[in-house]
C-alpha cells in the first residue's frame, strides 16, 4: 500500500487553475461546481494526486459507486490543506481531518463505541484522540463503500479485526488513517509527503 500527502498550505487556487487542463473532464466539472476557491483548489489537487498514481486508467464505479480503476483501488481524502490518497490492490478506504480544537467529548459519548469512548475520555491530548478515531471509522466506511448511515458505535475500530486493518499516522496538525480490505501493519503501509511540483508534469 501506499500513501501519499501534499500539503497546499502555500498555494491558492488561481495559481493552479491552468493545470486543470491535465485533468478528465469529469474532474474538471466537479471542480466547476464548487462555490469555494478553497474547495477548487483540494479537488484540483486530489484529481492531480489521482492522475499521477493510476495514470491513464479509466474510473469505473462499484458497488455503493466507489470509485476504482484497473488493477488498482484508491482513496481520495482532503482536509483543511492536506490533500491525500491511498493507493493498493486491495480495497482501500483512506481519511485525513484536522486535529479539533476541543475534545469533542459530547460527540464521541453519542458516536463511538463503547471502548472508543473509553480512549477519548482517559487520553492526555483528547482532540487528537477524538480526530484520531474519528478517522478511522470514516477510513472503514470508505473502504466498504457504505458511507456515514452506518452505526458508529456498532464497530470498534481499535479492537480485531478491524485492528488489523486500519493503519494511523500523526501529521503536523491533522490525523490521517486508511483502512484496508485486508490485514495490514504499519510496516507495509508506506507513507510519505509529494511535493506539488511532481504533480504538475
Amino acid at each position: 500500500m501506499k500513501i501519499l500527502y501534499v500539503d497546499i498550505s502555500r498555494y491558492e487556487y488561481e495559481d493552479l487553475r491552468r493545470y486543470e487542463a491535465l485533468l478528465p473532464p469529469e474532474r474538471r466539472e466537479k471542480i466547476a461546481r464548487f462555490r469555494f476557491d478553497g474547495d477548487k483548489l483540494r479537488s484540483l489537487v486530489a484529481g492531480l494526486l489521482l492522475r499521477h498514481e493510476i495514470g491513464e486508467r479509466a474510473v469505473a464505479l462499484g458497488e455503493h459507486g466507489k470509485p476504482y480503476a484497473e488493477d488498482v483501488y484508491f482513496s481520495l481524502s482532503h482536509s483543511g490543506s492536506i490533500v491525500a490518497i491511498a493507493v493498493d490492490d486491495a480495497e482501500v478506504g483512506c481519511d485525513v481531518e484536522e486535529i479539533a480544537q476541543e475534545s469533542r467529548l459530547k460527540i464521541a459519548e453519542r458516536f463511538y463505541h463503547p471502548h472508543e469512548r473509553e480512549t477519548v475520555r482517559n487520553a492526555a491530548d483528547q482532540p487528537r484522540a477524538f480526530t484520531r478515531i474519528w478517522t478511522r471509522k470514516e477510513a472503514y466506511l470508505k473502504m466498504t463503500g457504505e458511507g456515514i448511515s452506518t452505526d458508529l458505535t456498532a464497530f470498534d475500530t481499535d479492537a480485531p479485526p478491524l485492528s488489523d486493518q486500519i493503519v494511523s499516522f500523526d501529521l503536523e496538525g491533522y490525523c490521517l488513517s486508511v483502512c484496508s480490505a485486508e490485514k495490514l501493519n504499519a510496516d507495509v503501509a508506506y507513507i510519505s509527503e509529494i511535493e506539488l511540483s511532481r504533480l504538475l508534469r
